[in-house]
């Protein structure tokens, strides 16, 4: 699943406290700056909010306490047009060994996530989004025990590591390709409990509705979607009685579907993720058996080309990125649920296991957000699940976090480039979704 970071705009109504400082009061300040989420943290992504800061830098590097300040910009995070074009050029920068170190650190950090080799490259606080910049994650539709698919949405506030139930879909939708682009959400094809569906609808933060678009050629459910550079891939899935290879291109600006080549396998609850310049189709069941094989789209080439496979056949699995590597998480192996998580470096070529999951879940829902690797409800084999668990890279470690109010499977997740205070908490889901089993 695909996310995407929250906009300048966003970045600058959130400078120190919801406003700008006087130089001497942050000064004064200076020391209650922390690596972490508070009050007085400075957050900007925007030429706008990187001017209204340029003054206090100035005042900083008077003051001798430049670096001081600087450690606490995450460079990193910045675009890297942005990075290398105005804060790469700046003359107290330059002349400043130690913040010329955190440019370096910045550079390499987007040069690791364009595959190139950075020897001795590590992560650090400043690799990692602020929390009331990372974004919104979204738990779309799905199905529990009832076995209705649900029109019903959850998003999850990490400040409060707990879930809320925002505005409904227009449809009800399992087996559902959810993604986040350009701080809206995108709900693609599923089943609606009656029918396959080709439809499509956007979520927009900003007036807290869902919104029809343009329905794809091919109605599916078991759908990825990825995107790369703008535009939508929606990629395999099924109906009852086919899994498809089939591929198709959604422009956002033309609200336009148009078909792309076709995968080399067909592959319905199939994982996909965008990495570098391709997209991955990962797994899947091609109608006889779940499938550990792995391809990728040039989009260039209009040409899909196997890579290295899993370890494990798995289909109904969920796919992320997260450090320049895809993860691939849970799914089934035919019928067995699966808690082994696989990690695929595209520098090397090479698989590797790491942590498994607290539980298997098949039909998970995965998405990365603060550098971390969520993975949302699922089934185990015995029952639908409303836990939820987070995976922390430093430590090959997935721990248990909030949980979400319905158990689901098949739900779509991303995250959305949006604040937690614009989703209007609607109260509660649809009445219909209780038994988990």
């Amino acid at each position: 699943m695909a996310s995407d970071s929250v906009n300048g705009k966003q970045a600058r109504n959130h400078l120190t406290k919801g406003k700008r400082q006087q130089p001497q009061q942050q000064l004064k300040n200076r020391s209650s700056v922390s690596d972490g989420d508070g009050d007085d943290t400075f957050v900007f992504e925007a030429n706008e909010a990187w001017k209204d800061f340029h003054g206090s830098l100035l005042r900083f590097y008077e003051n001798g306490e430049l670096c001081d300040v600087t450690l606490k910009v995450r460079l990193p995070l910045l675009p890297v047009d942005f990075l290398m074009g105005v804060v790469a050029k700046e003359q107290i920068v330059k002349q400043n060994l130690k913040c010329r170190d955190l440019l370096d650190e910045a550079r390499n950090y987007h040069l690791h996530l364009s595959s190139r080799a950075v020897p001795d490259f590590e992560y650090s606080v400043r690799t990692t989004p602020r929390k009331h910049t990372a974004g919104v994650l979204f738990c779309v539709g799905g199905r529990g025990g009832s076995g209705d698919p649900f029109r019903s949405i959850e998003c999850y506030s990490i400040n409060k590591n707990s879930w809320f139930f925002g505005p409904e879909m227009n449809n009800r939708r399992r087996h559902v390709g959810v993604i986040s682009v350009a701080g809206k959400v995108y709900a693609v094809g599923g089943h609606d409990g009656n029918e396959h569906l080709g439809s499509m609808e956007m979520f927009d933060p900003l007036t807290n509705k869902w919104m029809m678009k343009a329905s794809m050629n091919t109605k599916r459910r078991g759908i990825a979607l990825a995107s790369l550079g703008g535009p939508i891939y929606a990629i395999g899935g099924l109906d009852d009685n086919t899994c498809f290879n089939d591929v198709e291109r959604y422009d956002i600006e033309s609200d336009q579907w148009s078909t792309v080549a076709p995968m080399n396998t067909p592959r319905g609850g199939v994982g996909s993720v965008a990495l570098v310049n391709h997209v991955y189709a990962v797994g899947g069941n091609d109608g006889v058996a779940s499938l550990s094989s792995v391809e990728r789209y040039d989009p260039h080439l209009d040409k899909w080309i196997e890579v290295k496979e899993m370890g494990q056949r798995r289909a109904g699995n969920g796919v992320s990125e997260l450090h320049g590597c895809l993860y691939v998480v849970g799914g089934f192996d035919d019928n067995s649920p699966l808690s082994s998580v696989e990690r695929y470096d595209p520098r090397s070529n090479k698989w590797d296991y790491v942590a498994a999951l607290t539980t298997p879940r098949g039909g998970v829902g995965i998405a990365t957000v603060m550098g971390k690797i969520f993975a949302v409800g699922g089934h185990n084999g015995n029952a639908y699940l409303n836990t939820v668990e987070a995976f922390d890279p430093v430590l090959n470690r997935w721990e248990l976090v909030g949980s979400v109010s319905h158990c689901r499977a098949g739900a779509g997740v991303a995250v959305c480039a949006c604040l937690t205070s614009q989703i209007r908490d609607v109260g509660h889901g649809s009445s219909n979704v209780v038994d988990c089993m």
